[in-house]
């Protein structure tokens, strides 16, 4: 069976798939919801760290041992895109597909628009808003302390947005912008915040390894590295989020693209993940 338990590692029974080596963890949004709420709760031990893997993360991870083994030192990682989605219904779903570069296409182009296809082994995206909006409405219902590091360069706007939305939050945060130097003392103020979360919003891989080697000093019960979240208008940055009908077919990648042309080179990791996969397929039985 492809599926994966990992009951020792999480506290409790979901279920794992590796894409190109990188674990991901089965979860609907209310289920890891509900699990960051339940840890963030409780009195602190140690903390739980949660990524998002993204397409260009694995692409990386496919060919440099260093990155797969970041992304593999978390607790959690949950699907941040609906490539997520498709690589592993590709891989693991049915119908059984051949592992040559046209059925990857094919069920690109036409099993995507099927929400029962591309869900089926993923059942929900982790992508941005989609999962952060619902964890801070618990956060907030909670009266949990949270705390950012990084997103927009502006933090008190951020501070601001988010107060405005979520007035039982207690909120911290820290620019993403310091210095080497500046690192350590950065990292001794968190950890004198006791936070129930923190959110790492610096960007990959450089949010990854700041978790990773402060994870013990943060003393923060649960760790996300969480990525350009904050960057939407609707948690205080400069980015309006894609319609709805976007977002419901997929393309939110393309709306992002349009309004920030930079992006380019992120998708166009897109079409060597999608021959990475092709190729891990003729792996799989």
């Amino acid at each position: 069976m492809f599926l994966k338990k990992n009951s020792k590692r999480l506290s409790m029974q979901n279920k794992s798939i590796k894409i190109l080596g990188v674990r991901i963890d089965i979860f609907t949004i209310e289920e890891i919801n509900n699990l960051i709420i339940n840890k963030a709760s409780e009195k602190f031990t140690k903390s739980t760290v949660i990524f998002k893997p993204y397409v260009e993360f694995l692409s990386l991870a496919s060919k440099n041992l260093d990155i797969k083994n970041l992304l593999n030192s978390s607790d959690i990682n949950i699907a941040d895109s609906v490539a997520i989605q498709w690589s592993a219904s590709y891989l693991y779903g049915t119908p059984k597909t051949h592992p040559d570069l046209l059925s990857a296409y094919y069920s690109l182009l036409f099993r995507m628009k099927s929400k029962k296809w591309r869900s089926q082994i993923v059942p929900e995206r982790m992508a941005g808003l989609d999962q952060t909006l619902p964890l801070l409405k618990l956060a907030n219902s909670k009266k949990l302390k949270i705390g950012i590091i990084g997103g927009p360069k502006d933090i008190e706007v951020t501070k601001k947005e988010i107060t405005k939305r979520f007035k039982n939050l207690s909120v911290d945060i820290w620019s993403g912008y310091f210095s080497e130097s500046n690192e350590d003392e950065i990292v001794k103020d968190i950890s004198s915040s006791n936070l129930d979360i923190l959110f790492c919003a610096m960007g990959f891989p450089k949010q990854e390894k700041f978790i990773i080697n402060h994870r013990n000093e943060l003393h923060s019960k649960v760790i996300i590295g969480e990525g350009g979240s904050f960057d939407y208008d609707q948690l205080g940055g400069g980015i309006k989020r894609a319609p709805v009908w976007m977002r419901k077919a997929g393309l939110e990648w393309l709306w992002r693209l349009i309004l920030q042309p930079k992006r380019i080179r992120r998708q166009l990791a897109i079409p060597s993940f999608i021959s990475k996969i092709k190729k891990a397929k003729k792996s799989i039985k």
